[in-house]
């Protein structure tokens, strides 16, 4: 995240008009569980069980980043924040899948060395693991609840169109 935030102000202080699309969770990050969903009926990750954050879809941020393209009427720097239309926590994303898929799922948090430790026996560089923790804890210190929701930044997509759209098709081809 630093990274990406270094690149921002890179960006803004040439002087050029700018706008950057800040964004939470992707709810299409739940793909990458959809084995986990499938034959534990759970997912991993090392955030809060109790931190209600926004998640979008990424249709949401590429309407939002369009629309910012087309319209000539601004001019600056700044950017947006692209929060989907509802704060969850993983337990809410769980029940919400459970109704959707059918199966019953929870949501299991892990030691954030644990998850690393995965990523790397996944193939992940020990930096890019670590870089995957650090995200997590800022998030779980409330980087994805730090922009105010307004009527600008909250998107029509919610998670349980989601997942009767993308995420069911994709859990019951799979294997």
């Amino acid at each position: 995240m630093t990274a990406c935030f270094a690149k921002d102000d890179e960006i803004e202080r040439t002087g050029v008009d700018f706008r950057a699309l800040w964004c939470p969770d992707f709810m299409e990050n739940m793909l990458n569980h959809v084995r986990s969903l499938k034959h534990e009926g759970m997912f991993y990750s090392p955030s809060r069980l109790d931190l209600r954050a926004p998640v979008v879809a990424t249709r949401d941020i590429a309407a939002s980043g369009s629309r910012l393209l087309l319209d000539r009427s601004w001019s600056g720097q700044g950017g947006l924040a692209v929060l989907g239309p509802e704060d969850l926590s993983f337990d809410d994303m769980a029940a919400i899948m459970t109704d959707v898929l059918g199966k019953p799922i929870r949501f299991q948090p892990v030691p954030a060395e644990a998850y690393k430790a995965q990523m790397m026996e996944f193939g992940a560089s020990e930096a890019f693991a670590q870089s995957l923790v650090e995200m997590y804890v800022a998030k779980n210190n409330g980087l994805d609840n730090s922009e105010p929701r307004t009527p600008e930044n909250t998107t029509p997509t919610s998670f349980r169109q989601w997942c009767v759209e993308v995420l069911r098709p994709v859990f019951l081809a799979s294997q």
